[in-house]
């Protein structure tokens, strides 16, 4: 997710933030008691190596600031006429175009280094190709809200101006090259963070974006009601595939009966939560009778054989219910995603002309010619005349309140922190250490 690779980029740059005496730390001369242990060549390399790992980071601030502002073509432009994005993304252009430093290679970003300072690059640099994924899963202009794209404007501003801090304390390295305009990168990354950060930020961002396929759950089944959400999670990654006519239907029947035992076993412990999945069964109820004449032969059926193991399981259940109340609430989230996966299956198929509804139409007889002698079948869209409840009901009754995302735990200290680290100063000598950040 967002908020967890940005959050690795922010920590692994504070630490390099709160380090000063770089050449000491690289095995350079410091004071009288720590001899030195690398050489000039040694310490060059070193330097090349961690350009390598900001190449990295410099990329994702690129990408990042595309993704929350997208203006497509700034050739032509002046400081002037560019706003503070569009601004900082043309410097962060200019910076890559002019630097001679490639991208980390895999070794470099999985290997453990030996010295402290570059490992702290190397988490960096392995962070940010990871956060790159995280633009093109969600974390975009057009799927993110203004406040969003304002909340990732501010982060790669700031990360902007962490690398600029470094850079300037960088440059007794051997070889270091310094990044191109540094000066004008740094002054469009602070008026891009104060413009960014002028209003409140919505950390709910840091939920979006690239996120590990899920895997089913197989293997024995779990006792009592874990199993039966081993089942429930089953049927809802399977039903990412479209499901065909007869096993939508299959899939509506069972989670009637799943909702009708989970009511019946929660009542005396979470009436609340009992009266809301007694109305999901009478909705399905409603679903299935609608169904009854619904044909598609188009799609797959593996969600039907999880519906009907969640049934089986569920009518097995023990009459005592649970005084633990946790799995029962984890249950009413997934009934909420197998709704939401229900609804958008019915939307498709209606909408692509999966589904039809089979209806009598009368028939001439081929012995004299006569109407209304026999009776045949037909199949028609679901748009056509002939009127249904199966939409209207799937929109107004099944279909769930949107979820509202919270954003994580310490998604706005994470931030405090990195900026105390980029204003961060050495004590002066004699000084005594400062408490608050130890």
């Amino acid at each position: 997710m967002y908020g967890e690779t940005s959050g690795q980029l922010r920590d692994a740059l504070g630490v390099l933030l709160r380090e000063h005496r770089i050449q000491h730390r690289l095995g350079g001369k410091g004071i009288h008691t720590l001899p030195e242990t690398t050489t000039v060549a040694e310490r060059e390399e070193l330097g090349k190596q961690i350009r390598r790992y900001r190449q990295c980071v410099l990329t994702w601030s690129l990408q990042a600031v595309r993704a929350a502002n997208p203006r497509i073509n700034l050739e032509g432009t002046t400081g002037r006429s560019r706003g503070p994005a569009e601004e900082l993304r043309y410097r962060l252009t200019e910076a890559l175009a002019a630097s001679t430093a490639t991208l980390a290679n895999g070794d470099e970003l999985v290997d453990e280094q030996a010295f402290a300072t570059v490992e702290s690059w190397r988490l960096v640099g392995r962070a940010a190709a990871l956060g790159e994924h995280d633009f093109a899963a969600g974390v975009g202009y057009g799927r993110l809200s203004e406040q969003q794209c304002m909340t990732v404007l501010k982060d790669a501003a700031d990360v902007v101006r962490g690398l600029v801090a470094l850079d300037r304390r960088y440059e007794g390295i051997p070889g270091w090259e310094k990044l191109h305009n540094q000066g004008r990168l740094g002054r469009a990354a602070e008026a891009c963070a104060a413009h960014a950060g002028y209003d409140e930020p919505d950390y709910t961002v840091d939920r979006l974006g690239w996120q590990p396929e899920p895997r089913l759950l197989d293997g024995p089944p779990m006792p009592g009601l874990a199993g039966v959400m081993q089942a429930q999670y089953n049927l809802l990654l399977h039903l990412h595939e479209f499901p065909d006519a007869h096993s939508l239907r299959l899939v509506m029947d069972s989670q009637r009966i799943v909702a009708h035992e989970a009511a019946d076993r929660i009542t005396d412990v979470e009436p609340n939560l009992a009266a809301k999945w007694t109305t999901r069964k009478e909705t399905y109820i409603k679903l299935v009778h609608e169904t009854r004449d619904l044909g598609g032969l188009l799609g797959k059926g593996n969600a039907a054989g999880d519906g009907s193991i969640a049934a089986s399981r569920a009518q097995k259940l023990d009459r005592e219910p649970l005084i633990d109340t946790k799995q029962w609430h984890q249950l009413d989230r997934l009934f909420a995603r197998i709704d939401e996966r229900v609804c958008a299956a019915v939307e498709h198929g209606v909408k692509e002309r999966l589904y039809f509804l089979r209806v009598s139409v009368p028939g001439l007889d081929e012995r004299d010619g006569q109407l209304l002698r026999v009776t045949r079948r037909k199949y028609i869209p679901i748009t056509s005349p002939v009127q249904t409840n199966l939409v209207p009901i799937v929109r107004q009754e099944l279909r769930p309140e949107p979820a509202r995302l919270h954003p994580p735990p310490g998604a706005a200290q994470s931030r405090l922190d990195f900026e105390a680290a980029i204003n961060h100063r050495p004590s002066p000598r004699g000084a005594l250490p400062d408490v608050t950040s130890i």
